[in-house]
């Protein structure tokens, strides 16, 4: 028997009252007189041993009685053989499962709040002096210590749901971490992992084998689990239209077992209502629904996306927004000064795009980041500084388009292409060839197709450039030759795009430029991604945002800013290339909406923050999957408690000191009492 206060055995001493109250018998004695000796007759004589024995008995009962209350009160038990009794009692650990899964309801109310009841019965188990690490789904540093039972109380209470997810894994090693710089490396010890246990944030399978590390998993299961909810949404074609209709793909999910029919979904644009429909979901299914609208305004458009469902709520809205400048500025460079009426002739009369043809030898007096596009149309050949500031703008998002001639220098082409790391040329070919095979899914022919056609009237070239087929290159190609060699194809470049094509546009190459496919892909190539490539970010991915940098960051640092939500941080960003500036979130935003990039007074971008939709899906592992996975895995130190059912202190006190005895120790004591009384009553002396 192991006691857990063994301090308190120094009140045995209080045994020696009694026994010094009996010793010197403290009783008084009365002289009664009568008058007649005959009253004498009804006093009963007692012996002095039956006197003796009554008083032994008394005094036992009440050293006995003293004995069984500091016995209690020492906290004994009788340790278990198991691994968990050799752990290190004045440190444990605790983890809440914070996420936003935890705001549906349990048959006790919300499972935050049943989390929160549970870790404060776990703490009352210990004693006063107890030392723990607590941690939530946040990772805040101000956790990341021990701390006394009064302060932990005060960090389960501040405790609130939050955007961020954490594997069971990660919060097992970040446990791990801190243990082992804390208490040493060689020490037991028990975390407890009170959650909602969905299958989405709980990977068992990456638990590592662990003997140090005892995990106790708590589950406190939702009443309902099905949920309907917005996934994610996006624009299929790249290109943003001004006052035209334009149309937006949002994916729904439905998390349940039932079907649900004509569900209410609406756009808003800058805060106002621009479309409104229904949807219909099968159980346990997807849907992706378009909606229509037309953008009325340039500048940064703000878009947010409803639907209706309860209880979950936290996913029914899904924000995201783009860019629309007034004007896309258009850099033609030729080699000779004379404009390609078949480029120019496509974009001169619209009225959102800005044309400038430049000689090749003028290169130099303009700046490429102040266009939107460059189009590199017939140059004989490129030198390394020019190909050095076709890079530079591409990775800070331009796009490149390259008409090569026939006989231009393809050594310093290639070097080019390297850099692009794209497909080189390999040779040219003279002879009549045909279009055979067009890129349907292709990002530039979207919406460009009614329908895939097989019987198309497709073009032809007379002259062309041969390119290699490197596996290693992450192209998409748009249109085939009937060899499979390439005519049209593109490929990313840094946060840019580039679209080769291996004929010239002039009618001695070919009749491409009088097909109908000619003026989309050009257009489509022309005007992609003008309106920004990431429409939204997730809340907890951390994800880099690069914008172009203003002039003054060093005079007046870069703001992320919402009036609505009284939100303004400096945030952590970096130049790059001298013309785009990295932001790094590092989790400062945690409620999902619109955010404004701010240099000074000016706007800079807007960005749109969405809640991991991790947490949207609502089933978790019941207590038998954890249980098997417990049994089957033992090397993973894990075990599993009931909450339901079990009394949470208690059996936090068994799985840490074993079986516990001061409940029979209180007993006792009444018990002897109880005796005490009855002696003292009904043994007469």
């Amino acid at each position: 028997m192991n006691f857990l206060y063994p301090a308190f055995l120094f009140a045995l001493f209080a045994v020696f009252i009694p026994v010094i109250i009996h010793l010197f018998n403290f009783r008084t004695h009365k002289t009664l007189y009568f008058s007649n000796v005959k009253f004498l007759k009804n006093i009963k004589k007692e012996t002095k041993s039956k006197s003796n024995l009554k008083h032994l008995l008394i005094l036992l009962l009440r050293i006995l009685t003293i004995a069984s209350l500091v016995f209690a009160f020492t906290k004994p038990f009788i340790p278990l053989k198991s691994q968990i009794n050799e752990v290190n009692k004045n440190f444990i650990g605790v983890y809440i499962d914070n996420s936003f899964s935890t705001d549906a309801e349990s048959k006790y109310g919300k499972i935050i709040e049943t989390e929160k009841k549970k870790a404060l019965e776990i703490a009352a188990a210990f004693p006063e002096d107890v030392k723990i690490l607590f941690l939530n789904n946040n990772f805040e540093l101000k956790h990341q210590h021990f701390v006394s039972k009064e302060q932990f109380k005060d960090f389960v209470l501040q405790t609130k749901t939050s955007p961020f997810v954490k594997k069971l894994s990660e919060v097992s090693e970040k446990m791990k971490s801190i243990f082992t710089e804390k208490i040493g490396k060689n020490m037991p010890y028990t975390v407890y992992f009170i959650s909602d246990f969905q299958k989405t944030s709980i990977d068992l399978e990456n638990m590592k084998p662990d003997s140090l590390q005892n995990k106790v998993l708590i589950p406190i299961f939702a009443e309902k689990t099905s949920n309907i909810f917005i996934d994610s949404a996006w624009f299929e074609s790249p290109n943003r239209p001004v006052n035209q209709e334009d149309m937006i793909f949002v994916k729904i999910k439905n998390a349940s077992d039932e079907n649900y029919a004509q569900m209410p979904l609406k756009l808003f644009l800058n805060g106002e209502l621009k479309a409104a429909g229904t949807f219909s979901i099968e159980a346990n299914s997807e849907t992706t629904e378009k909606i229509t609208f037309i953008n009325e305004k340039t500048g940064i458009i703000n878009g947010k996306i409803e639907i209706s469902d309860y209880p979950v709520i936290y996913d029914n809205v899904f924000y995201f927004n783009f860019n629309l400048t007034d004007t896309t500025k258009i850099l033609i460079i030729n080699d000779n000064d004379k404009n390609n009426k078949y480029i120019n002739n496509i974009f001169s009369k619209l009225p959102y795009a800005y044309v400038k043809n430049i000689p090749y030898k003028e290169r130099v007096k303009h700046k490429l980041n102040d266009f939107n596009v460059v189009i590199c149309d017939g140059l004989k050949k490129t030198d390394f500084e020019f190909s050095e500031k076709l890079i530079e703008f591409t990775d800070n998002g331009g796009i490149l388009l390259i008409f090569p001639k026939i006989n231009c220098d393809i050594s310093s082409y290639n070097k080019l292409f390297n850099s692009l790391n794209t497909n080189y040329i390999t040779g040219l070919d003279t002879t009549k060839i045909y279009a055979d095979k067009i890129n349907f899914d292709s990002e530039v022919l979207t919406n460009v197709f009614k329908k895939k056609e097989k019987n198309i009237d497709m073009p032809y070239v007379h002259k062309r450039l041969i390119f290699s087929d490197l596996s290693n290159i992450d192209e998409e190609v748009i249109l085939y030759t009937e060899k499979n060699d390439k005519l049209i194809n593109s490929v990313i470049s840094g946060n840019g795009k580039v679209f080769i094509f291996s004929m010239y546009p002039n009618p001695e190459y070919g009749n491409i430029i009088f097909h109908p496919i000619w003026v989309p892909i050009l257009y489509n190539a022309v005007f992609y991604n003008t309106a920004g490539k990431n429409i939204f970010y997730t809340i907890g991915n951390n994800d880099a945002i690069s914008i172009k940098c203003p002039t003054n960051t060093e005079d007046y640092p870069l703001r992320i800013i919402s009036e609505e939500k009284g939100f303004d941080v400096i945030p952590q960003f970096s130049k790059i290339n001298g013309e785009n500036c990295r932001i790094l979130l590092n989790n400062t935003i945690q409620e999902a909406g619109h955010y404004k990039i701010m240099s000074e007074k000016s706007i800079v971008a807007g960005i749109s923050l969405n809640y991991n939709r991790k947490e949207s899906y609502l089933t978790h592992y019941n207590l038998d999957d954890l249980r098997k996975f417990s049994k089957e895995h033992p090397e993973t130190g894990i075990s599993v408690t009931n909450a339901d059912k079990e009394l949470l202190k208690e059996t936090v006190l068994y799985q840490s000191n074993g079986i516990n005895l001061y409940k029979y120790f209180l007993i006792a004591a009444l018990i002897f009492l109880a005796a005490e009384i009855l002696i003292i009553k009904f043994m007469k002396i």
